[in-house]
């Protein structure tokens, strides 16, 4: 994991963008493309694209926003395929994002398919640093870069011209950030208000029917003993497997609660991946 108390302007940042055929990827939506530019200093020392092929359709909503077709994808590689090159470029970086719960959400779940692990990482949102720092009518990124004077060539929402722009905020913010002495890469996680909780479990430490429930976007059917020893009965949408200093735990969408609630694994008494809900 990167030094918190180093420089932003030192930090070895990898700036992140997917596209993808849903909002969803509890739901079974996938990556579509995905891109990743390396900085440092401000400048871009390599980067990295792909069409992925999702193996499912791309919904109406998505194509009308990236453009990107089913005829485009079919030769593309698997997500696994390209796993390890992506894997690569977020060792012991500063990973970047506009809107990075959502570009993590489903990396999370992509690299779980592919049997791999994100790192532990130290993740920035351009989004919420923008919405503490400017006033704009809108924070959609192509809104605030062209607010900001952050102009790059290629089509907006395909993932390397969304990698580019948010460098470009990224670098703005930074500028405009360093007078008031936000200067370290902790400086930039407090201002965005803190970091954000990824899971980083290999999928052979999960039990087989949360493999499935995330891999194929089911819910599941739990039995659960909470502190005090009373069994609940709970239907719950699998999100990922964190670990934490007690245990794993799945987080989840709980009907019963209808909320996102956490759950320690040693404490599920049973487990059934619902056919149909």
């Amino acid at each position: 994991m990167p030094n918190l108390q180093l420089p932003i302007r030192e930090a070895r940042l990898a700036v992140l963008d997917v596209e993808t055929t849903g909002l969803h990827p509890a739901a079974g939506d996938r990556v579509i493309e995905i891109a990743v530019a390396v900085s440092q200093g401000g400048e871009i020392s390599e980067t990295f694209v792909s069409l992925v092929n999702p193996q499912r359709p791309i919904s109406p909503g998505a194509q009308r926003v990236n453009g990107i077709t089913a005829a485009m994808v079919a030769d593309a590689p698997l997500f696994r395929e390209i796993a390890p090159d992506v894997l690569r470029l977020l060792d012991d970086v500063v990973l970047v994002g506009h809107n990075t719960p959502f570009d993590l959400s489903f990396l999370s779940t992509e690299m779980f398919r592919a049997g791999k692990a994100l790192p532990s990482l130290v993740a920035l949102d351009t989004l919420r640093l923008a919405r503490e720092v400017y006033v704009s009518g809108s924070y959609a990124l192509s809104t605030i870069a062209a607010g900001l004077g952050v102009y790059v060539d290629g089509q907006a929402h395909r993932a390397m011209a969304d990698v580019l722009m948010t460098h470009g905020v990224l670098q703005q913010l930074i500028t405009d950030l360093a007078p008031d002495g936000i200067r370290t890469v902790q400086d930039f996680v407090r201002m965005q208000g803190g970091g954000f909780e990824m899971g980083d479990v290999l999928p052979e430490r999960v039990p087989e029917p949360i493999r499935i429930a995330l891999a194929e976007g089911r819910m599941l059917r739990i039995s659960y003993r909470g502190e005090g020893g009373v069994e609940t009965q709970r239907m719950v949408k699998p999100l990922q497997v964190l670990e934490r200093p007690t245990g794993l735990y799945l987080d989840a969408f709980c009907q019963l609660r209808q909320a996102r609630r956490t759950f320690r694994l040693d404490r599920i008494v049973s487990m059934d991946v619902v056919e149909r809900f």
